[in-house]
């Protein structure tokens, strides 16, 4: 039975273009799991009562988003399909990797092998849809997993300082793991 249902997702995400635009089951499924995993990954949290690792979790993705998106301004790089100058890194990928490596660090390899295969998935339906190239991708994995991890092991220290230099004023992140 496990086998016919892996079969029929593999059919249904590789499939041709659906009739939602010119989207194909793939890219679909990429923009779905983007949010579809990190949301079971708090309800995993929810299920096991894991108030505090439901912290964490917004904590990985808070911090994920904000590097990601930080990073996407500071570089600018152009996407495969010439659309616009946010590619580097995926933002798809940062927050579908963020999720998973949550459930591997809080709930071990029954729960992380999937969601992190999974992850995968959403990392190649970019790049299959033209939307980033390979190094975006493996960027937005390791930078979100990398946070997760510094969150989730407790191993890092966070601090914002505000300043004010001359006309300029703005806020310091500094983080050490």
């Amino acid at each position: 039975m496990t086998k016919n249902i892996a079969i029929t997702i593999l059919f249904f995400i590789f499939s041709s273009p659906s009739k939602a635009g010119d989207k194909s089951h793939l890219e679909q499924y990429g923009d779905i799991a983007e949010y579809g995993i990190p949301v079971f990954a708090g309800l995993v949290a929810v299920m096991h009562g894991d108030g505090d690792g439901l912290v964490r979790l917004g904590e990985g993705a808070l911090y994920t988003a904000v590097a990601t998106h930080t990073l996407k301004a500071a570089i600018s790089a152009r996407r495969p399909n010439g659309n616009n100058n946010d590619s580097f890194p995926s933002g798809h990928t940062s927050s579908a990797f963020q999720g998973a490596a949550f459930l591997q660090f809080e709930y071990g390899w029954q729960y992380g092998v999937p969601a992190l295969l999974a992850a995968t998935v959403v990392g190649y339906s970019r790049v299959d849809s033209d939307h980033h190239y390979w190094r975006d991708v493996a960027a937005g994995a390791l930078l979100a997993t990398g946070i997760q991890y510094g969150v989730s092991q407790g191993g890092y220290s966070l601090t914002f300082s505000p300043f004010v230099e001359g006309d300029a004023v703005g806020l310091m992140a500094h983080m050490s793991f």
